[in-house]
């Protein structure tokens, strides 16, 4: 019933070498929340990127689940964050991991967190499967559409052909 993609680039902005990262909520088949934006730190990495980008999507996710119990509508189980990053996910999982991860910073643990809580669950979600790359990357005319086609986005969409 709810669940979100997300993605980042790394070092994609060509003067600052920021990377951006991009996430989609959705209920049902209906989007509730999405960002596009630029990471406020330059990441050493592409692990540490993604890390940000499901540290980013992990904080509004749980500001929209606390939105959602005020309404009276909360989400009993966790939920389901699909990130193309297995990097991240061993990140978020596997606290022996941190060892290689000293760099980034103590509040993206935020994440960890919230999965051992049971307030998400992440789970990997192939590139090309990923909706979220149309708000972080450069893509081709067909895979665009295709992807504001998979958002619901179809009217907007037709512009393309």
């Amino acid at each position: 019933m709810f669940g979100w993609f997300l993605c980042s680039d790394w070092g994609g902005d060509q003067d600052t070498r920021r990377s951006t990262s991009g996430h989609y909520f959705f209920i049902g088949n209906s989007a509730v929340s999405w960002v596009s934006k630029k990471q406020p730190t330059v990441a050493t990495s592409s692990s540490e990127a993604e890390y940000k980008a499901t540290f980013s999507a992990t904080t509004e996710c749980i500001w929209l689940r606390q939105l959602l119990v005020d309404m009276k509508h909360g989400q009993p189980s966790a939920t389901l964050l699909f990130t193309d990053s297995q990097s991240a996910i061993a990140i978020a999982r596997n606290p022996v991991f941190h060892a290689r991860t000293k760099y980034i910073e103590i509040h993206y643990h935020f994440v960890r967190e919230k999965l051992h809580n049971g307030n998400i669950t992440l789970e990997y979600c192939p590139t090309e499967d990923n909706i979220a790359d149309v708000f972080t990357k450069a893509l081709p005319r067909v895979r665009f559409k295709a992807l504001c086609e998979a958002l619901n986005l179809k009217q907007h969409a037709d512009f393309l052909t």
